[in-house]
């Protein structure tokens, strides 16, 4: 199935990684529907998508399932990108709402996609946490399931959803296991990504804080190859009633990264200590070679030029004033 000039529907199109897929679905001149309630996400993150291509922004919840049907059966949808979910510090905080947001809002989904004459297709983004500690490494996709977190645990029931649904009712479903995404765009405060939160803190003359002994293991994934991955799941119909692992096979530790960080914007700064936070995972290193092989999705941005995107957009958003060096960061 090719997405290009597709009705589409993107919950949490307002966030982080929502926003930026939106801006790939212009370029392909897409019907964008976003659907955000902008607890996370945010209005200006769809400025350019507006300004370039047809899209609507729908403030509400995947939990109003009147809303949902109206969006999917109603204006006839015919691809999902459902990325509408907490995080883990959300989860811990508040793991009722997690767990309508994440399992009522993907049952909501699910089922006014059976009601819809047009057969829409689903991608689903689940998430790492889904395996908890590993047993062996690199974890693929028949790795035992044991999260250690509401949202792991939240996005485990969600994803048995949608793929049963594709079992037992034929609804087209694909679920995709992002690993520590990052990149421009995402949050810096303290629910925000480890990347994005050192970039800011050492651009504004401020340490970076390790939580834990930093010696936890992640393959940090850029903003940029987790939308061609959706793209890829959603027009690859071989892949639609599977699950899928989306990363990079680049590992560094989170001191590693504060050092790189620190390095990146010539700053002679330490780090500091803070404790573990509760729910994290001390190795992140998935085996992505099932989606190389049915998705053709391989990962494009090295570790180093996606955080001097990331810092280039920060300073030039004026979130962070430019390091003393003028030639650091610069975008490649």
């Amino acid at each position: 199935m090719d997405v290009r000039g597709k009705k589409v529907l993107v919950t949490g199109g307002a966030g982080f990684v929502g926003s930026h897929l939106v801006d790939s679905l212009v370029a392909l001149d897409c019907d964008v529907a976003v659907l955000d309630e902008l607890s996370m996400g945010a209005e200006e993150n769809l400025a350019q998508a507006r300004r370039n291509g047809n899209v609507s922004l729908v403030r509400g919840s995947v939990e109003d399932e009147s809303l949902i049907r109206h969006l999917i059966v109603g204006q006839q949808r015919t691809v999902i990108f459902h990325l509408a979910s907490l995080n883990l510090l959300g989860s811990i905080a508040d793991p009722r709402r997690d767990l309508l947001v994440s399992v009522l809002g993907t049952l909501n989904l699910l089922q006014a996609m059976r009601e819809s004459p047009l057969d829409p297709v689903m991608v689903f983004s689940s998430t790492g946490s889904v395996y908890g500690e590993p047993e062996y490494q690199p974890q693929d996709e028949r790795h035992p399931l044991e999260p250690v977190s509401p949202y792991g645990v939240s996005k485990l029931a969600a994803e048995k959803y949608v793929l049963l649904w594709h079992k037992l009712f034929g609804v087209k479903t694909v679920a995709l296991r992002y690993h520590s995404v990052y990149g421009p765009r995402q949050n810096y405060g303290p629910n925000g990504g480890v990347v994005s939160i050192f970039a800011h803190r050492v651009l504004n003359g401020l340490a970076p804080v390790i939580e834990g002994a930093g010696d936890e293991e992640r393959c940090f994934t850029y903003v940029e190859d987790v939308v061609r991955a959706n793209l890829l799941a959603a027009e690859t119909e071989v892949a639609w009633g599977g699950v899928y692992n989306i990363g990079t096979t680049e590992t560094i530790s989170i001191r590693g990264l504060a050092n790189l960080v620190l390095e990146l914007c010539h700053s002679t700064l330490q780090p500091t200590s803070a404790p573990r936070r509760v729910g994290n995972v001390a190795v992140f290193r998935p085996d992505i070679s099932k989606a190389d092989r049915t998705l053709g999705y391989r990962p494009t941005v090295p570790l180093m030029t996606g955080l001097r995107r990331t810092t280039a957009w920060l300073i030039q958003t004026g979130r962070a004033p430019a390091p003393a060096d003028p030639s650091v960061p610069r975008e490649d």
